[in-house]
């Protein structure tokens, strides 16, 4: 039963993930040039990690994630919406954002600049395989095969 329970839960993990990449996509195509937010990460490492360790922290991730909203807040109001997403992508877009409603931590409908900034960080969690709080080049590399 627990590993049932466990299974659902990476399930619906991996869902939000990969939701919340189709939706960066769509929000804004210069967000990643690759469709593998994973391996645009490990494009980007050098200029990811900022002070030079070899390793991205989940500081270093969530700065990652403040360069990125202004693309995907489109219309600069501070919170991914329908109206961030191109009239002809709404019905795609409704699909996506009640998908992803898990990240509106204050239930509002909406997810806010803080929300995607400070909530929760799957891709960074999926790829931190020892759990370290720190993404290496071999952990993304293993994340992305």
């Amino acid at each position: 039963m627990i590993n049932r329970v466990l299974l659902l839960v990476k399930v619906k993990m991996l869902r939000t993930i990969l939701l919340v990449t189709a939706v960066s996509l769509s929000a804004g195509p210069a967000l990643a040039q690759s469709g593998d937010p994973i391996r645009q990460i490990l494009a980007d490492f050098d200029r990811i990690d900022t002070n030079g360790d070899s390793v991205i922290s989940i500081a270093e991730y969530r700065d990652l994630q403040i360069a990125r909203w202004p693309r995907i807040d489109r219309n600069g109001d501070g919170f991914l919406t329908l109206d961030d997403f191109p009239r002809f992508a709404a019905a795609r877009a409704r699909r996506l954002l009640a998908e992803i409603a898990d990240l509106d931590v204050n239930g509002d409908g909406r997810i806010s600049r803080d929300e995607f900034i400070h909530g929760p960080a799957p891709l960074f969690h999926r790829a931190d395989q020892n759990t370290d709080g720190v993404l290496t080049r071999t952990e993304l590399e293993a994340a992305a095969a």
